[in-house]
């Protein structure tokens, strides 16, 4: 048990350091993490004799190969000409203005996002505003940073909106009627409070003008951003595709990515290989570091404690139990991967059901907020990231930690009072 205490918080030391480090932005990220990881695996074994497949074990590859299988849909599909294709036909309807645009995408996002999983979203949604905002001469950067914020917290209601969702509804058999009731509201307000936020944030980039090219845009047509109708038609349906099977079979994601991408892939044919060599594999292997940091702390049982002393605390308050149901996973824990949280929590939030319907309910809005609260190594966040460095607008963590972590903290801060509000009335 010692050995298992020291070895705990070694690496919870290496995880600290390593965000600190990231966060600086003066190393490679992706090398710092795959460092952290080899460091993490030697204290395990030195202190605890754990050898490190059986630390790989505990790392989500699922969560690792649908990143992966989005990438390789989002590659193709933008081969074919699709997001500009889409991308000139919101740019015509807009006619270009900067904040016009920003409300059409912050509702689209909010919409898509009560159906779809932040990452297929910003993955789709992503790349299309950054075409968008490039045919205009915008600064895409907050348009970015907006949708990964809104993707998250649109999410809430919806039992399907997310994968910790999804985790928690199934262990604790909540009733997604009065989840859906209770924080669609809630949902509402957030988008609302979003968009005033980054509108004053960047109230200067959204007071700029179009660029002079913006004018010529509209009297393009299209469809004259095709560049193969074949290739066109099968990215609609393609898309279409892993839509309807995300919406249907939400716990089967990882399959539907994989089958689009390979099946994208091999009518490819030979452009299969120039489209996997222009993946962002960097950004893979960034979050297999972090995940593997991450599954040290679990293997180390230093998560499993935290839970334990929360436990303690809260007694039989039940706004006690709101608080932490909300700010542990979305503040003190908003640094570990949701999934692996979600699966912790989810017992605890069952025993303090019985002060509370709200209690459970809580800790969905908890998870959600965790990935803007402190963005380090979530999925949708990395890939934003990357996005805006191929376009020649990249982002820091320490800018995408400057715009978006005081907003993130106002949401817990709403959150908490209007679900305290709420199970004064329950």
């Amino acid at each position: 048990m010692i050995d298992m205490d020291i070895a705990g918080i070694i690496c919870l030391i290496i995880f600290v350091g390593t965000l600190l480090v990231i966060l600086l932005g003066r190393l490679d990220e992706t090398a710092v993490a795959l460092f952290s990881l080899g460091l993490c695996a030697l204290v395990l074994y030195t202190f605890n004799n754990i050898a490190f497949t059986a630390m790989l074990g505990s790392i989500y590859w699922d969560t690792v190969l649908f990143i992966a299988a989005m990438m390789i849909i989002i590659s193709v599909l933008g081969s074919s000409g699709m997001f500009q294709y889409m991308a000139l036909v919101l740019a015509r309807w807009t006619r270009g203005e900067p904040r016009r645009l920003f409300m059409v995408l912050m509702g689209f996002v909010f919409v898509v996002s009560l159906v779809l999983q932040p990452l297929p979203t910003i993955l789709i949604i992503g790349a299309f505003t950054a075409e968008v905002c490039n045919s205009l001469g915008i600064d895409f950067r907050p348009y970015l940073l907006s949708e990964a914020v809104v993707a998250n917290s649109a999410s809430i209601p919806s039992p399907i909106g997310s994968i910790p969702n999804m985790i928690v509804v199934s262990l604790t058999e909540m009733n997604i009627g009065l989840m859906f009731v209770t924080l669609f509201p809630l949902s509402l307000l957030l988008l609302g409070v979003t968009i005033w936020y980054f509108l004053r944030y960047y109230r200067q980039v959204f007071a700029q003008l179009p660029g002079a090219a913006a004018s010529h845009l509209f009297d393009i047509e299209p469809r004259l951003m095709i560049r193969s109708r074949l290739d066109f038609f099968v990215s609609a349906i393609a898309l279409a595709v892993l839509i309807t099977g995300l919406v249907l079979v939400p716990t089967e994601s990882v399959t539907v990515a994989l089958v689009v991408a390979g099946g994208l892939l091999v009518i490819s044919f030979q452009r299969a290989k120039v489209l996997l060599n222009q993946l962002s594999w960097n950004t893979v292997f960034f979050i297999v570091g972090l995940f593997g940091i991450v599954a040290a702390l679990q293997v180390t049982g230093v998560s499993t404690d935290l839970v334990a002393a929360m436990t303690a605390v809260v007694g039989n308050n039940v706004f006690i139990a709101i608080l932490v149901m909300i700010w542990l996973p979305g503040f003190v824990m908003s640094a570990f991967d949701t999934i692996p949280i979600a699966a912790f929590l989810a017992p605890m939030s069952v025993e303090f059901a019985s002060l509370n319907r709200i209690v459970p309910i809580s800790m969905v809005a908890g998870l959600n907020f965790s990935v803007y609260v402190i963005p380090f190594g979530d999925a949708p966040n990395m890939y934003l990231r990357d996005l805006a460095e191929k376009n020649r607008g990249p982002i820091s963590w320490m800018d995408f930690t400057k715009a978006v972590t005081p907003l993130g903290l106002v949401h817990l801060a709403i959150s908490t009072a209007y679900l305290f509000a709420v199970a004064a009335l329950v």
